[in-house]
């Protein structure tokens, strides 16, 4: 046998050809290559499509596969996020709501639910404030026009998501910081998108889809087409109709009050009599001051509003009983206007009726051949007393009491009572000694 023919008979003995594999294994390799991809395919659709499908959800919690957190968050908004809600705690004037699902506008109520889609509108006189289950404000001032495009909560990560759209508006929201991160409140305009995470702006829309931002406290990121730019605090910005974003400006900051204190209370005989002063400390050399006085703590009924003050104070003069809120911002040299002081409030009294005179049942005392009488009653607080010339300091209730020595029979008692703006009684009493 030459070489030539070793070789191929050498080849012979290792071709593939010749290699058999028994039925048995080979039906057991596809078994498990075909449970391995359902094994993969299971997997996944639990991974992905548990909310499509339930009965993926529950066997994988059966084998106690669950999404991850980055999974969760990758995957279709639409099948993890679950609707809330808010609702209306301020209307005054003429407001109107129209929900998502219907054709008209209906008058708006207090406490009136309202949720994705629905639309807020405010005539000429009419605000409202919308507050969010988050915690988060809109203050909707006159003529303007509101959508809540989307309330929505992560049911996996608890990630809150808000957004409105406004059309012709005036609008000051308060933004919370987020208890999970990664929330966001979203303003949109027709030229506009701001992402607020924690802050306090005010956002206003002309007919002409021109619209301005006003940044008081924290900051925003605004994009306006391909531009962005994070406006922050006391920062303004203004976005033409043709989506360009104009110079960024400083705002002045906002006032601090100093007097009257809080709570404070005034009182008065007469309108003529009323007088106070209002003051807050300085801003800056080069700025004016505006002065709002109201019935309200939305200020939706100004009583007093004075613009252009050079100082830090001002007298008010005239004003009816009544509770007021008070508050100041300051204007630039530019005429740009920045935050309001947080308002204090304060009483007015115009008192103008004596003080009431109630006396007990005179009580009295013998002792040592003569009789002492004790004359006691009721009067306001912190009005003043005198019995026969002598003065007798009530109680904070108004209760007073008072021995009158050596008393005579048919004596007269003489009670004279003054409030605190001067208002008087007089009451005259016989004392009768059986």
């Amino acid at each position: 046998m030459n070489s030539s023919q070793k070789k191929k008979e050498k080849k012979a003995l290792f071709d593939w050809k010749m290699i058999r594999i028994p039925r048995l294994v080979l039906r057991f390799l596809v078994i498990v290559f075909l449970v391995a991809v359902m094994l993969v395919a299971l997997v996944y659709g639990i991974k992905y499509k548990g909310d499509e499908y339930p009965i993926l959800a529950k066997i994988g919690n059966l084998i106690r596969i669950e999404r991850s957190h980055a999974d969760k968050s990758e995957e279709d908004e639409g099948n993890v996020m679950e609707a809330r809600s808010a609702k209306l705690v301020y209307v005054k004037g003429d407001v109107t709501v129209k929900p998502k699902n219907e054709l008209l506008f209906q008058k708006a109520q207090k406490g009136q639910i309202l949720y994705e889609g629905d639309s807020i509108r405010t005539f000429s006189g009419g605000y409202a404030e919308v507050r969010f289950d988050e915690g988060n404000r809109l203050n909707i001032k006159p003529d303007s026009m509101v959508v809540i495009r989307t309330m929505k909560e992560n049911r996996f990560t608890k990630m809150r998501k808000s957004s409105i759209k406004l059309r012709q508006s005036d609008v000051e929201a308060i933004v919370r910081r987020p208890k999970v991160e990664g929330s966001e409140f979203v303003i949109e305009t027709p030229t506009a998108l701001a992402k607020i995470s924690e802050a306090k702006v005010a956002m206003q829309v002309s007919k002409e889809n021109k619209s301005n931002l006003k940044v008081f406290k924290g900051a925003v990121d605004l994009k306006v087409g391909d531009q962005s730019v994070e406006i922050t605090q006391n920062q303004t910005v203004a976005i033409s109709n043709e989506n360009r974003i104009d110079e960024v400006k400083d705002l002045p900051a906002a006032p601090k009050l100093l007097d009257p204190d809080n709570l404070a209370e005034y009182y008065f005989k007469s309108l003529n009599q009323m007088q106070t002063v209002l003051k807050w400390s300085p801003v800056s050399q080069d700025v004016k001051y505006r002065l709002q006085a109201a019935l309200d703590p939305y200020f939706s009924e100004l009583v007093i509003v004075r613009t252009g003050l050079s100082q830090q104070g001002v007298v008010v003069q005239g004003l009816k009983s009544g509770i007021y809120y008070w508050r100041v911002s300051a204007i630039n040299p530019d005429g740009l206007e920045g935050d309001a002081s947080d308002y204090r409030v304060f009483k007015v009294v115009i008192d103008q009726k004596p003080p009431d005179i109630i006396l007990d049942d005179v009580l009295l005392l013998k002792a040592g051949g003569h009789v002492n009488a004790q004359i006691s009653g009721q009067t306001e607080p912190e009005a003043s007393i005198r019995i026969n010339g002598a003065t007798v300091a009530p109680d904070k209730t108004g209760r007073f009491k008072y021995i009158l020595s050596h008393v005579t029979s048919d004596a007269e008692v003489s009670i004279i009572a003054e409030d605190r703006v001067g208002n008087r009684n007089v009451l005259k009493k016989t004392i009768e000694i059986q």
